[in-house]
């Protein structure tokens, strides 16, 4: 395993995009510590501010440290494990197509936007729009699985694709707004405006949030596809025994009304 621990906190965001496995397993510790990376408006080597010891030829890294200045982390990764023991700064896995990131600590805004494939758990709580569709673009998250042990804040999965974002504890507002298909669980709850805009896909709240006026009561049913999920939510906070039946409302009906808003009975 490749270690990266840092000593040299970043006066300025520090981006760590192209520092990942698949592109550092065949070069050397001192190659790697010679890694160029951007400080603010300049560019410096990576071992300006970390350690950097281990091998990197088995795919897999950890980083160690107060990163909440540090972008990027998993930006675009393909293949490989990261683990980061602290937090982390905007754009945690943002852009990946595989692999595996885990985060031991709160990722900061833009935790996996738009990504398309690959797995993000993480133990602590995210920032505002994981999972969600940069400003402009018409897709947010395209596939994957983003695993939010904690809490998640506003805007989680705007403008879903497909793909999965589970959240053991509440989601702020707008949760899977604008969402175009893909799943979002919140197990602890959503805040007001969950769904608004959405044209088809499943929001699951535990909790009865503020529904806009779009949406319209539909039935009360057992989902068997939630079975299916349970086998990627071990260790969520959450008790599977209470997922009984839910009370299904359809939405958004500015939008044909195609989606479904689930709250726990």
């Amino acid at each position: 395993m490749l270690y990266l621990t840092l000593h040299t906190p970043p006066s300025l965001p520090l981006e760590l995009d192209g520092v990942l496995p698949e592109l550092l397993a065949d070069l050397t510790i001192d190659e790697i510590a010679r890694r160029s990376v951007q400080h603010g408006n300049r560019t410096e080597e990576l071992g300006s501010f970390f350690t950097v010891t281990g091998d990197a030829m088995a795919g897999e890294m950890l980083v160690r440290g107060d990163c909440s200045r540090v972008k990027l982390i998993g930006s675009k990764m393909t293949a490989g494990r990261i683990v980061v023991d602290g937090d982390v700064g905007l754009h945690a896995g943002a852009e990946m197509k595989g692999g595996e990131l885990i985060v031991r600590g709160n990722p900061g805004e833009w935790l996996g936007a738009e990504m398309a494939g690959g797995t993000i758990r993480v133990f602590g709580n995210a920032g505002h729009q994981a999972g969600a569709a940069y400003r402009g673009s018409r897709f947010g998250m395209r596939g994957g699985t983003i695993l939010i042990h904690g809490n998640a804040g506003d805007e989680a999965g705007l403008l879903m694709r497909r793909g999965l974002v589970a959240v053991g504890g509440t989601c702020g507002s707008f949760a899977g707004a604008s969402m175009i298909a893909g799943t979002l669980l919140a197990f602890g709850g959503v805040g007001r405006g969950a769904g608004s805009g959405m044209k088809r896909g499943t929001i699951l709240a535990g909790t009865e949030p503020e529904l806009g006026p779009g949406f319209r009561f539909s039935c009360e049913y057992r989902p068997t596809f939630l079975d299916v999920m349970l086998s990627q939510l071990r260790g969520l906070r959450f008790e599977p025994a209470i997922i009984q039946t839910v009370r299904c409302f359809r939405g958004d009906l500015v939008n044909d009304g195609h989606g479904e808003l689930l709250i726990l009975a």
